[in-house]
């Protein structure tokens, strides 16, 4: 299975339903924070090499903005997750500077777009992420993306 598949899985298997009790609605959102997380922690999410049974590879740059996306959007829906989400978005920009992906510099654009352009909002861990790119990739443009 690619990278794609596994993803949207989760988020299936995580819809949450208006009829859902307080306590239902926080599993289903741990499950996918928890199902993210895995998918970024098994290395599949950066896995540049074609699966064993195909020639199709395990994942891909458009893999990577949607596990981006929906990890923002999770904290950006309940406070109490925020942290937990950024953290889990902290692991793929660790795992993006470890990769030898072919697509890593669009990895990278994607990343810095996502958390910069698409995000406004400031928050310690958007902060303590800023900090962990900027050494990751120094090169980079910050003064630009970081003015008011």
């Amino acid at each position: 299975m690619t990278c794609s598949q596994i993803v949207q899985i989760i988020l299936d298997s995580s819809k949450t339903q208006g009829s859902m009790t307080g306590q239902e609605e926080r599993d289903v959102l741990f499950a996918r924070l928890f199902g993210l997380t895995s998918v970024i922690q098994s290395g599949l999410l950066l896995r540049d090499s074609t699966l064993p049974s195909s020639s199709t590879t395990a994942s891909d740059l458009s893999s990577y903005k949607e596990v981006l996306a929906q990890l923002i959007a999770l904290g950006e829906k309940k406070s109490w997750l925020r942290e937990s989400a950024w953290w889990s978005i902290a692991l793929a920009a660790d795992a993006l500077t470890a990769s030898r992906i072919s697509w890593k510099e669009s990895a990278v654009d994607a990343i810095i777009d996502a958390v910069y352009s698409e995000s406004k909002t400031w928050s310690p861990e958007k902060v303590a992420l800023t900090l962990k790119l900027q050494s990751s990739y120094p090169s980079r443009e910050w003064k630009k993306l970081l003015n008011p």
